[in-house]
């Protein structure tokens, strides 16, 4: 029976002593048994659990927000991609590489179009006799995703471009 001692009918934890009576278990005995106890469970919450130590985009902010080529020179203009993340450093440029990779993308691509990118940054600009408003997304993932099967989740963040 689990507990007792062969051919005992007192739990394992008791033993006999020079009497023929039985006795408790040290207490030293009992301290390092409930070490090695903590230890495990401690190690099978940090490890056996899934807990990430990912830094994980959570969020990712265009800006400006809203910019009109009119202003600027060649009709073009330069998008940031700001990133919040789970760990430090946070805020920081999205850098669209791996593990947060994504891209940008316009909305309408016979009013403006991609012509550059940087760490974190995007320059459209409008197409020669195209007016109106397009909306300009930048998308990554969120490197949140843990094991070998699991699939990362994608943020995006939105701003708009006004071509003359």
């Amino acid at each position: 029976m689990p507990g007792f001692s062969k051919g005992s009918a007192f739990p394992a934890c008791l033993k006999r002593n020079s009497r023929e009576a039985y006795e408790e278990v040290s207490m030293p005995d009992r301290k390092y048994m409930a070490a090695v106890f903590f230890v495990a469970v401690l190690v099978t919450q940090t490890v056996g659990c899934g807990s990430s130590s990912n830094r994980v985009l959570q969020s990712i902010a265009v800006t400006p927000s809203t910019a009109d080529a009119q202003s600027s020179a060649n009709a073009q203009v330069q998008f940031t991609a700001t990133g919040t993340f789970s760990k430090s450093p946070s805020p920081a440029p999205v850098t669209f590489a791996a593990p947060y990779s994504g891209s940008w993308v316009v909305s309408d691509q016979a009013i403006a179009t991609l012509v550059g990118t940087g760490t974190g940054t995007a320059t459209f600009q409008c197409v020669a006799g195209a007016s109106g408003t397009v909306t300009i997304t930048a998308t990554a993932s969120t490197n949140a995703a843990t094991g070998t099967a699991a699939t990362s989740t994608m943020v995006q963040g939105t701003a708009s471009l006004t071509c003359p």
